[in-house]
């Protein structure tokens, strides 16, 4: 914003030779000023762009913008996350599942034996994923320095928006990845180069990133149009079996639809609707009538079998508002769902627990067995009524099974 003027305009014959002079030194001082500071701004590699979804749709960019950034040694560079992401710069060397194995949101919780309601295992939130690393920098007057030898994260927005990550690339010439440690696809590069070779420029990047967001977009159209549509298949008693999408999203990942596809589903009596996971990075669950506050599960540590945290809140509305002896839950997990997987009446609760697909699961390097990939509900004996169900994991991504 421009700042308004302090001063009152003066003719210009009081104002003497000596005053302009000194005026027209000061504009000179600030014109060059502003030139260098122009000239220094730093790059900008921006996780999603949600400004950039088209109007009506749930989506997300689970991508970088730009993907890749050439820079010389000694620059300066900025990270800013616009959706649920980190910007995790990492050493060469690993490739992206053994990153995620070791820093990523997800891992097997191998202590807790015990199966879920819905039949999966346990799988526990690594929340240092979701923290700055080192932590204590990044911003323009002390930036993050990476060096190559270790990571440097941005985390992610827990608590609202948070800061561009300021970063100082002081590590050699060569290739450094960059990843998001929540969405398994979501990677980049950046690409340290001799002082004599070109690095990218702001219109450079510009150019990039508008066609990115071209790219994109036309993926998430296609994503979305392909999983419109409900499959069905005829039963031996006459019944049906719908199958529908809990999510979707490019081939690639860099699109996620956060939407139940068809929203709407009419159905008759006695048939059964299979939800199945088409999204490459994002979980979701497929939840009857409301959202439940569970699709992060405050636990504490009992052995074989982990026992739920002592709410601290009524009704709780996350982890936080949990306790075990008095201190925070001793571990958060993906939710198991409640097992119920017959719905009969609108006030009934069916929650299927985490739904993910294989290649989502094989991302952060878990078993096939820790999440579903599909959830089957039967409308057997179910009133003939408008049923209303939602992902507990993703505002707006809900739908409607109808039955007559």
């Amino acid at each position: 914003m421009a700042r308004a003027a302090s001063h009152v305009r003066q003719p210009l014959r009081r104002i003497g030779v000596a005053a302009i002079a000194s005026g027209l030194l000061l504009v000179t001082q600030s014109l060059a000023a502003a030139s260098v500071a122009a000239s220094t701004v730093p790059l900008t590699i921006t996780a999603d762009r949600p400004a950039a979804v088209p109007t009506g749709h749930n989506w997300a960019y689970n991508d970088f913008f730009p993907r890749t950034i050439s820079v010389h040694q000694g620059a300066t560079i900025q990270f800013a996350i616009e959706g649920f992401h980190t910007a995790t710069l990492v050493p060469p060397g690993p490739g992206p599942t053994s990153i995620r194995r070791a820093m990523g949101l997800l891992k097997p919780d191998g202590d807790d034996i015990a199966a879920n309601p819905n039949g999966s295992t346990h799988t526990q939130i690594n929340m240092g994923a979701l923290f700055p690393v080192p932590g204590g920098c990044g911003s323009t007057a002390h930036p993050c320095t990476f060096d190559g030898s270790s990571p440097v994260s941005s985390g992610a927005p827990l608590a609202g928006p948070i800061a561009p990550l300021n970063v100082k690339v002081t590590a050699k010439a060569g290739f450094y990845r960059l990843v998001c440690l929540i969405h398994p696809q979501m990677q980049g590069w950046l690409v340290v180069v001799p002082s004599e070779f070109h690095a990218t420029t702001a219109a450079d990047l510009a150019t990039q990133v508008s066609t990115q967001i071209a790219s994109d977009r036309a993926a998430g159209y296609a994503a979305e149009a392909a999983a419109n549509r409900a499959g069905v298949h005829l039963n031996a008693d006459g019944t049906r079996t719908w199958t529908i999408s809990a999510g979707t999203g490019s081939p690639n990942g860099h699109v996620t639809v956060l939407e139940m596809l068809p929203r709407n589903l009419s159905i008759r009596k006695g048939d059964k609707v299979t939800w199945v996971s088409r999204a490459t990075n994002e979980p979701h669950t497929v939840t009857f009538p409301r959202d439940l506050h569970t699709d992060m599960v405050a636990l504490c540590e009992s052995g074989a079998t982990d026992v739920p945290a002592i709410p601290t809140v009524t009704p709780p509305t996350g982890p936080q508002d949990f306790s075990c002896g008095g201190g925070p839950p001793d571990e958060v997990e993906f939710d198991g769902g409640n097992g119920v997987s017959r719905v009969t009446s609108r006030t009934m609760v069916s929650d299927s627990g985490v739904i993910a697909s294989s290649a989502e699961l094989a991302g952060f390097g878990l078993p096939s067995s820790a999440a579903r990939t599909r959830w089957t509900v039967s409308f057997v004996g179910a009133s003939r009524t408008t049923y209303h169900y939602l992902c507990q994991i993703h505002a707006g991504m809900v739908g409607t099974i109808v039955v007559h």
